[in-house]
């Protein structure tokens, strides 16, 4: 499994402030592409925990 560990609400505030950042993205924009790269289009791909933990990076970064 490409993501084994359960990433945390940091990791995924990371990863978009780092995609809007390089790409210039607004956070919606961000929001899709790392669906799309991430979740593969399917945001219960890796589990319940992974989906929750990305859903509190997004409130967070709204904020």
């Amino acid at each position: 499994m490409k993501h084994a560990k359960v990433q945390n609400v940091d990791y995924f505030k990371t990863y978009l402030s780092l995609v809007m950042e390089h790409r210039d993205f607004t956070l919606q924009e961000a929001i899709d592409f790392m669906v799309a790269s991430y979740f593969y289009h399917n945001i219960e791909l890796y589990g319940v925990k992974p989906r929750e933990q990305f859903e509190l990076a997004i409130q967070h970064l709204s904020a």
